[in-house]
């Protein structure tokens, strides 16, 4: 049998993961004086309220013990498993498992395929979702592998944030930056880039006018012949900032010509990522290629 698993850095609920039989490996998050395991010991509403308290978050990456074990457990039983990881730009996650892979790929030769997502958050989740959809069609590990790795290129994730304190606090953004977004009302717009991983402020905007203006420029650039095609399932998503969501929602509809069933809002953005942006994140995550994975239903 073909495992499929992802980390704690993919934000699939716990629907997903039970429709596409997705296994979901914990990632640290500590206040200080507690640890935590994302989305298990802490609901991510008690988290974002947290963080508007003043609480301070941190996140590790998955334990190496556990990733053995579980990797062991499943390849013991005659099982292959492909991992998809949180961004290796983003976490350590990424290189712990290769580290596995090399010593377990003597053991159990040709079983075990490791992919950087390049991507966080739901960019990460969808991978690993279109990778259950083709273990459902017979497609075999390597083929799959290859497949995510190809797509993950033309996979794009669109943030946007409220406030920079978090993103300087992590050293996403510097001082004057900061200061000058405070000042000017000016605000970063980041991605995930394709080649690196980083997490990487592209642009920036002034006002909810100017952000969709910048959204709609970077949908197009980043679509095949600079064109975006609708025709796709397009995620809208936040952590505790459900008007920008449902703004960028309408905007989606009425101006990019998606459908309305096909823009897909129930998600959030867990405390992985969310410990690194704050409570007020929103992304938008979409296809700059179309192929016969880009509809995926609603029914999660």
């Amino acid at each position: 049998m073909l495992r499929i698993l992802t980390d704690d850095g993919a934000d699939l609920t716990f629907i997903m993961r039970e429709t596409y039989d997705i296994e979901v490996l914990p990632i640290g998050l500590n206040d200080g004086d507690h640890e935590f395991e994302a989305g298990r010991s802490m609901d991510v509403d008690t988290f974002y309220d947290n963080m508007r308290a003043g609480v301070h978050y941190a996140t590790s990456r998955v334990s190496v013990p556990i990733m053995e074990s579980t990797f062991r457990n499943y390849l013991e039983k005659g099982d292959e498993i492909l991992y998809i990881a949180l961004s290796s730009a983003l976490s350590g996650t990424w290189e712990g498992a290769t580290l596995l892979e090399r010593d377990l790929n003597k053991e159990f030769p040709d079983k075990l395929r490791i992919v950087d997502s390049h991507a966080a958050s739901f960019g990460e989740g969808l991978l690993a979702i279109k990778a259950s959809i083709l273990r459902s069609r017979g497609e075999s590990l390597d083929a799959i592998a290859d497949y995510i790795e190809k797509i993950k290129t033309e996979s794009f994730e669109f943030f946007t944030v409220g406030s920079l304190d978090y993103l300087h606090r992590g050293g996403r953004v510097s001082k004057a930056t900061k200061v000058a977004s405070g000042m000017l009302q000016i605000f970063p717009i980041l991605e995930t880039n394709k080649e690196s991983g980083e997490l990487k402020v592209i642009d920036v905007h002034r006002g909810v006018k100017g952000l969709l203006k910048k959204l709609k420029q970077y949908m197009n650039d980043k679509s095949e012949n600079g064109v975006f095609n609708p025709n796709q399932t397009v995620y809208v998503y936040g952590g505790d900032w459900q008007e920008r969501v449902d703004t960028i929602k309408q905007f989606l509809i009425d101006e990019m010509g998606v459908k309305e069933e096909n823009v897909f809002t129930d998600l959030r953005v867990g405390s992985i990522i969310g410990a690194h942006t704050g409570p007020e994140i929103a992304i938008v995550t979409f296809g700059g290629v179309v192929d016969d994975l880009s509809i995926v239903p609603h029914s999660l």
